[in-house]
Order: C-alpha cells, then sequence, then structure tokens
C-alpha cells in the first residue's frame, strides 16, 4: 500500500510537513488504485473516504463499526470521464447518495446528490463545474428542481472576482467564450456526463 499526503488544496506534502500540519489528507493507494482518502484537521481524524469497484459490496466496510461510514463506489465510463457513486452511512444506515463526475484528470465537473427511495436526481442540488485553466475563471451552474439552470457562480481567485449571474445575464459573464462549445451540457441538469469537454 502506498501512503502519501496532501493539504485540502490537493499539494503534496512530505511526512515531515505533516509533522507541523494539523490539516492534511492521508491517502492510500494500491496498484495507482485510490482505495482511501483519511481528512485531518488539527491532527484529529474528522472523515474518511473508502473507494470501492462498482457494484461492490458494502458490507465489509459496514462491520467496521463506525459511527460514520462513507462509500464511493468508482465506474469508468471511458477515457475520458469516471463516475463516482457516494454513500454515506450513520449507525449502519444509508442517509445520503449521490453522483459525483470527474474528468481523468481529477477536474470535478458536476455533483448531483439522489433520493433515498427512489434514486431520482435531485435537481436542486446539482452543481456542474466549468474550469477554464487558460484565464483563471471558475464556473459553477445551479439548478431548479425542474433541472432548468438558475444560476452561474463566476469566480477568479487571483483577481478577487465573485459573481453570481441569472441565465437572462449570460452576455455579461467574462470570458464565456466556450459557452457555445458547451451550453447544452449546462443548461440543464442532465445529462450528467458531458460531450468531451476540454479543460
Amino acid at each position: 500500500m502506498e501512503i502519501t499526503y496532501t493539504n485540502f488544496h490537493e499539494k503534496p506534502l512530505t511526512v515531515e510537513q505533516i509533522l507541523t500540519s494539523s490539516s492534511y489528507i492521508k491517502i492510500f493507494k494500491e496498484n495507482d488504485n485510490l482505495k482511501k482518502e483519511e481528512y485531518y484537521e488539527n491532527n484529529i481524524l474528522v472523515n474518511t473516504l473508502n473507494y470501492i469497484e462498482f457494484g461492490s459490496s458494502h458490507q465489509n466496510l459496514l462491520l467496521l463499526k463506525n459511527e460514520k461510514i462513507s462509500i464511493i463506489e468508482v465506474e469508468n465510463i471511458d477515457s475520458n470521464y469516471v463516475k463516482y457513486h457516494r454513500f454515506k452511512y450513520f449507525d449502519g444506515v444509508l442517509k445520503n447518495r449521490g453522483l459525483s463526475i470527474y474528468k481523468t484528470n481529477q477536474l470535478c465537473i458536476m455533483t448531483q446528490d439522489l433520493d433515498l427511495q427512489t434514486n431520482v436526481p435531485l435537481y436542486y442540488t446539482t452543481c456542474k463545474y466549468y474550469d477554464d485553466q487558460i484565464n483563471g475563471y471558475e464556473f459553477e451552474f445551479k439548478y431548479y428542481n425542474s433541472g432548468q439552470l438558475a444560476s452561474i457562480i463566476v469566480s477568479n481567485d487571483a483577481k478577487r472576482f465573485y459573481e453570481q449571474y441569472k441565465v437572462s445575464e449570460l452576455s455579461l459573464i467574462p470570458n464565456f467564450e466556450w459557452w457555445n462549445l458547451y451550453s447544452s451540457y449546462y443548461l440543464n441538469a442532465e445529462p450528467i456526463i458531458p460531450n468531451k469537454i476540454i479543460m
């Protein structure tokens, strides 16, 4: 098992840096596959994410008798995208279920919660993301219960820029040239997997 460390912004940390850092992530990999992430704050374990193959049983992890268990089933869609099926248990009872879509370069492009009884997407919890790495702008898309686009949050840390736009204000959004290429994906909460978005 290979163990590495990062800070909460995914910057690698050495073992020596961990000794002086109160917040970090301990990452466990086996044969280059992510198995577990442990999140520490003030040197106390606050969350653990367990990664398993899509369709695998949760039973062995639930037998650990931890009060809180987070399990992520990893489904490789194609060479571009990975789907994470998220499950949160409390005292062995499923309390939250959702999906996340990542590009294979580990950029998150969509998150969504699912109804526990029906497994139907809860569109008001859906967020889609676009990261303009050339200009430094990040775009977050939020949706109504119907699945229609509600608003767009645009931020740029380097420029200290943060604005929320309504759908009627699309022409005001900076660095939005890519919109014509990918608007069919971002205008609605569905589909969850895009047609090869380049970031």
